[in-house]
């Protein structure tokens, strides 16, 4: 995967459409009653974007864009999307120290549910609301203490996140609507679990 963020354009028009997906197996018997379950613990994040106008001058927008799309060799390389709507949480609880686990993983919440955050950008942990330096990243979102916080200290953590996402499609139009102006009226990607 790489390291690229997706680049923030002029033209983005609404509505940006983000979808959560699961995967339930569902057995239906004779009776009708159904048996399911639940084969992913957590959604993918399914982005549909459009863009009324890229400009093919001096801001570039048309060949950044398309660009960043040759780079990704289509479908086949990661990259990261920083969503503007979720994209950072402050003061979330990420565990309790218990005198011997030394590996927490990043989560943030939305609503009632909690997500691991794969991808942070910047981090800062706390042990009972004092920031610490003792750590380190050890994995997708995984951060190691140096020392094991002790029993009762709750950790908590700022975090600013990217979505680690690749395009779905290996072909995308771009229309040329006027001189210098272009338009991509679906852009689409999906979150991925294999950092």
């Amino acid at each position: 995967m790489s390291l690229a963020v997706f680049p923030s354009l002029a033209g983005l028009e609404y509505p940006v459409v983000r979808t959560p997906i699961f995967k339930t197996l569902t057995q239906e018997s004779a009776s009708g009653m159904e048996t399911r379950a639940a084969l992913q613990l957590y959604p993918r994040w399914r982005y549909t974007l459009s863009f009324n106008f890229l400009r093919d001058d001096a801001n570039d927008e048309f060949r950044t864009l398309l660009g960043f799309f040759l780079a990704r060799t289509g479908s086949f390389d990661a990259f990261l999307f920083n969503d503007p709507d979720d994209n950072a949480v402050t003061g979330q609880p990420i565990g309790m120290g218990d005198g011997y686990t030394t590996t927490f993983q990043l989560v943030r919440a939305l609503g009632g549910f909690t997500e691991p955050v794969l991808q942070p950008a910047f981090t800062t942990m706390k042990k009972n609301g004092a920031v610490t330096a003792a750590w380190s990243f050890t994995g997708p979102g995984l951060v190691t203490f140096t020392t094991a916080p002790g029993s009762g200290i709750v950790i908590t953590a700022d975090i600013s996140y990217g979505w680690p996402v690749r395009f779905l499609n290996d072909q995308y139009d771009f229309s040329k609507f006027m001189n210098r102006l272009w338009e991509q009226k679906k852009l689409d990607f999906i979150s991925v679990k294999n950092l």
